[in-house]
């Protein structure tokens, strides 16, 4: 009885999380057309300084290698290698850590080079599609936490939380490279 009360729940909750899925992918759906139809009326485009498109690769290759640690903790955990399950869940979270701080330099770098919040629609529309996106990432990242911390994990949890997590990896790959077309 408590096998089909836990498949019950583990269902409602990926239906809770496809569900949210399936409204980001609306909202960033949005955001980004309205970036294009912007750059079509300005007739122009985003340029970003070349030291602030290394940041951004260096951003999307931290966030993939993030995915592919918790790829192996997900794995290390079915196999019940609980201590190298927690320090590939480490170095998630530290990579998680790692692409907020990414952000905030990219952030600070458009600043310095005199691209600031206001300076112009497509730029502002950047920042508003980064910004949100570093919002969830802040969500997934206390997702991330929630496992570490957690004494009573278990598999459909940490295949869940993975599930988000990836989402919001390959989001921000096709956030980036629908800015820089």
């Amino acid at each position: 009885m408590t096998n089909i009360s836990i498949d019950k729940n583990n269902q409602l909750a990926r239906t809770g999380i496809i569900m949210a899925m399936a409204s980001i992918i609306m909202l960033f759906g949005t955001l980004i057309s309205s970036f294009f139809v912007l750059k079509i009326r300005l007739v122009e485009s985003l340029h970003l300084p070349e030291n602030t498109l290394i940041i951004g690769i260096i951003n999307t290759a931290l966030l993939c290698f993030t995915s592919i640690s918790y790829i192996f903790s997900e794995k290390m955990y079915k196999q019940e290698k609980f201590n190298t399950h927690e320090t590939w869940l480490f170095f998630t979270v530290l990579g998680g850590y790692g692409f907020i701080l990414g952000q905030w330099l990219l952030w600070s770098e458009l600043k310095t080079l005199g691209i600031p919040i206001t300076f112009g629609q497509l730029s502002d529309m950047f920042y508003v599609i980064s910004g949100v996106h570093l919002l969830h990432i802040l969500i997934g990242q206390s997702l991330l936490l929630w496992v570490q911390l957690s004494r009573n994990n278990n598999y459909k949890r940490i295949q869940n939380v993975g599930m988000v997590w990836h989402f919001l990896t390959i989001l921000w790959v096709a956030m980036f490279i629908s800015i820089l077309l």
